[in-house]
């Protein structure tokens, strides 16, 4: 009986009753229960997506509609470009719709990431046929005269790109520093690069013009597209990589 009051018969059942609380603590952190979501941890950065190809399409062709199950195309889809140009998105390539009249002539555009010409991943949104189109804002600046939009798109942009905003800026990381995602910019479609970036605020340009003949010709989806027909673009002096 004296050994059931003795220092190390207690000891013992501390350290079990440690190792018991251990082995508890572990079991639930790891378990398949729900856990806590930290509200200062921020939403989740919006999927990157390499965008090859930004045009309007003439029209959608879809036998039986469009469908997308778990962010996957059902079914074999082709986009009429323009009179010459198809793009065929096959069955099982992953995208996104968010262009409510498809079923309507020059009412989408649709953004590709391509390889060659198959179709790896695509959205379909909407967007009428003009030259140039608003897209999300550009939010940091890459390599290879390439830009990360707020959406997550990476694009080419000029190497001139025109800055309207009331407020000076010296380039463009400068502006992209100052107004992030509270600015747009514009994307040309002939081009196929983003041409200007406008400050909330708008107002006066504060850009130097230089003539847009200047820029090399472009390929866009296998269609050599001459890049001087664009009227009255100007352009900024050369942006820090």
């Amino acid at each position: 009986m004296r050994q059931f009051f003795t220092l190390r018969y207690w000891l013992t059942l501390l350290a079990l009753g440690v190792l018991l609380l251990l082995v508890a603590k572990c079991t639930s952190d790891s378990g398949g229960g729900a856990r806590s979501v930290d509200p200062g941890a921020g939403l989740p950065s919006a999927p990157t997506h390499h965008v090859d190809l930004l045009v309007p399409v003439m029209q959608v062709q879809a036998p039986g509609g469009v469908a997308l199950t778990d962010g996957v195309l059902s079914a074999d889809m082709t986009l009429q470009i323009d009179a010459t140009r198809t793009m065929l998105v096959t069955a099982g390539t992953p995208g996104a719709w968010n262009c409510p009249l498809w079923e309507r002539e020059r009412e989408c555009v649709v953004a590709a990431d391509l390889l060659g010409d198959a179709v790896l991943w695509f959205e379909v949104l909407p967007g009428a046929p003009n030259v140039t189109m608003k897209v999300a804002p550009v939010v940091e600046l890459l390599a290879d005269n390439m830009v990360r939009l707020s959406n997550g798109w990476i694009v080419p942009r000029l190497a001139l790109v025109e800055r309207s905003c009331s407020d000076e800026t010296t380039s463009l990381k400068q502006f992209v520093d100052t107004f992030g995602d509270t600015a747009t910019a514009t994307f040309n479609f002939e081009l196929q690069k983003i041409v200007k970036v406008t400050c909330p605020r708008g107002g006066a340009t504060t850009t130097t013009a230089v003539p847009i003949s200047t820029i090399p010709v472009d390929t866009v989806f296998g269609s050599t597209v001459p890049v001087s027909t664009v009227p009255g673009q100007t352009t900024t002096t050369a942006e820090p990589g």
